[in-house]
């Protein structure tokens, strides 16, 4: 396979779960108790929706066109294969877990060849929201340990 392909593959998959990691944080902002976090989870989606776009821009620069990429295409099996695991778990932690999927990817795409300055701020954008959610979960496990207790 060539590099350039590899780059492409690359970028389809950051596509696909930018366009999930965008649903989950508005599913969480659905679910927020408080309007500073619907705000937050709010802007988080609107940052995956950018990044999704600056990608497909990339791709599109690249010769390809939205109908030939394969997350265009719903599949509704892989849908729902991806989502079973996910029903029990949290909205916080469907973002955090959508969140270190992308910064993982991210991290294989700088290892290659193929440097992009816009992709090393997503990087820096996720990690920041990984720290935030993690902290925003650990405060969501206090609150929640004190209400049972009482």
């Amino acid at each position: 396979m060539s590099k350039n392909s590899k780059y492409i593959i690359l970028l389809e998959r950051l596509l696909t779960h930018h366009r999930n990691a965008k649903l989950d944080y508005l599913k969480a902002a659905d679910h927020a108790d408080k309007s500073e976090k619907k705000r937050y989870f709010n802007k988080q989606a609107m940052l995956r929706n950018r990044f999704f776009q600056e990608i497909l821009s990339e791709l599109q620069n690249l010769g390809m066109h939205y109908d030939d990429f394969v997350s265009s295409r719903f599949n509704f099996d892989q849908l729902l294969i991806s989502s079973i695991d996910k029903l029990r778990s949290n909205a916080l932690n469907k973002c955090l877990v959508s969140d270190r999927f992308l910064l993982e990817t991210y991290r294989s795409l700088q290892d290659s060849e193929f440097q992009n300055e816009k992709f090393l701020q997503h990087t820096s954008s996720i990690e920041i929201a990984i720290e935030q959610n993690q902290s925003l979960a650990s405060n969501y496990k206090i609150e929640n340990k004190i209400s049972s207790n009482i």
